[in-house]
């Protein structure tokens, strides 16, 4: 159990790129309940390795749960209209996936020693921020229709929810990169506004983690040395 707890954010960042993948496949080669299912499996990891501090698990329970009700309610309801429970799963994944992010950064800073698993903690942050930024495309898309605009070519379209996912996770990891997408584009505010700040937000978290850590690891150089002295 040591072990593992050593290795809690490899374990993470392990199933955060699996779960990213699935998405991206799973119109092509599985049905898409398997990638909900995935990101339920993901989001309980996220929730059981995140969040140490009592206050902090409360919230990302209660975000969890709402999260994995409305997830379940379209298989287990009579439901014609699935997309309200859509928008309350996609609601909740952003209220945890944004306050993970939060709280590894806040962990980040707090460390003063910092460790491989420490790194791999800023890389799940980083991946964790995407997931947030593409469940609020998501949410806009629903909401206000026609935010955004697929590309020609692209094998996915924003008529069927799956293939929203599919089309705003990619742009949310291209806009977090600075990649730009390839997938679609913003047409309409508040869209074409968040896309450039989600690029604004993917460079600052760089800058700002890596200075961080590279900080973290002279201090602790340092330390070393005088005790040597």
């Amino acid at each position: 159990m040591h072990t593992l707890r050593g290795h809690r954010y490899a374990i993470l960042l392990a199933a955060l790129l699996c779960v990213t993948l699935l998405k991206s496949f799973s119109r092509q080669l599985l049905h898409p309940v398997f990638a909900g299912l995935g990101m339920m499996a993901t989001m309980l990891l996220v929730f059981l390795i995140v969040f140490d501090r009592r206050a902090d698990r409360r919230v990302a329970l209660v975000a969890l749960v709402i999260a994995a009700a409305a997830f379940a309610a379209p298989y287990t309801l009579p439901a014609r209209h699935p997309q309200p429970f859509h928008i309350i799963d996609h609601s909740a994944a952003l209220l945890l996936s944004g306050f993970a992010t939060l709280v590894i950064l806040r962990n980040i800073f707090a460390q003063r020693v910092i460790g491989a698993d420490d790194v791999l903690g800023a890389m799940c942050g980083y991946l964790l921020a995407a997931e947030a930024w593409s469940d609020l495309y998501l949410l806009i898309e629903s909401c206000l229709p026609g935010s955004f605009r697929v590309s020609p070519g692209f094998g996915a379209g924003l008529d069927t929810w799956d293939g929203r996912i599919v089309v705003l996770s990619n742009v949310s990891l291209a806009s977090l990169t600075s990649l730009g997408s390839s997938a679609a584009v913003a047409l309409q505010p508040p869209a074409t506004i968040l896309v450039p700040l989600e690029s604004l937000f993917g460079q600052f978290y760089i800058a700002v983690v890596v200075a961080q850590l590279v900080g973290a690891r002279l201090t602790e150089r340092q330390s070393g040395n005088s005790r040597n002295d």
